[in-house]
């Protein structure tokens, strides 16, 4: 039952590549919006999180009152500067990567240059690549959604069990020092590079997918491997061995 959203996402994402008979353009195209989409809502949720667990801390008795309304105005500006950060940082690197497929794969609706005119205004690319993917590729971000649920959730649920423990121990978790430091590192590295996991995944699919066409392996097997390889639940299978 664990894996049975993978199962039909991967069916999904074959079916709709199959039926509605996708060649390699649509393929890489499809990928690079999910990447673009799927990621940033990771972003979001991330630091929807954080907020959230930030906020139950404020506002927990063990934190002193003298000292809210500065937590409070340091942790919206942190808020800000993550968004803002990571906006810029992760829709540039699509926008840049969006003229290099552009001048392989061009499809109508989509300059030469891609979306590279939007290289420093994130908005502006993620307005621009859902009005003009989502009605051609929109369908693919179900199995993509599926497929990276994991990723989705993870931020929300450790948000949530850390402000759990808190609410049960009666003590404020930002007190405890030393306690968990790998914990806490492991989860300062998945905050900070969690997003690009996917993203350098996906757009290793991307680069096989034009190795493929140019080489005239454009057989629709080759595809099905490949998405068995990335969307396939081998983890599930590692996890039953262990």
């Amino acid at each position: 039952m664990r894996i049975l959203p993978d199962l039909l996402g991967f069916a999904g994402g074959l079916a709709a590549a199959y039926f509605l008979q996708w060649e390699t353009g649509d393929l890489v195209w499809s990928l690079w919006f999910c990447s673009l989409m799927v990621g940033y809502l990771t972003i979001l949720v991330t630091i929807g999180s954080g907020m959230y667990m930030g906020s139950q801390v404020i506002r927990h008795e063990s934190f002193p009152r003298k000292y809210r309304a500065a937590a409070v105005g340091g942790g919206a500006v942190l808020a800000l500067f993550f968004i803002g950060f990571f906006s810029f940082h992760f829709c540039g690197f699509h926008a840049g990567h969006s003229a290099f497929l552009s001048s392989f794969f061009p499809i109508p609706g989509i300059s030469n240059q891609g979306f590279a005119d939007c290289f420093m205004n994130p908005f502006k690319l993620l307005g621009r690549a859902f009005m003009t993917l989502l009605p051609l590729y929109g369908i693919f971000l179900i199995p993509a959604i599926i497929a990276e649920r994991e990723n989705l959730l993870k931020p929300v649920r450790s948000a949530y069990e850390t402000v759990q423990r808190m609410q049960v121990s009666g003590e404020n978790m930002l007190q405890k020092k030393g306690e968990k430091t790998d914990a806490k590192q492991k989860a300062g590295a998945d905050f900070m590079f969690g997003p690009y996991r996917n993203v350098i995944r996906m757009h290793l699919l991307i680069f096989f997918f034009a190795g493929a066409h140019f080489m005239k392996l454009d057989h629709f097997a080759v595809y099905a491997v490949v998405y068995a390889v990335y969307f396939f639940p081998w983890r599930e299978f590692r996890r039953k061995r262990g």
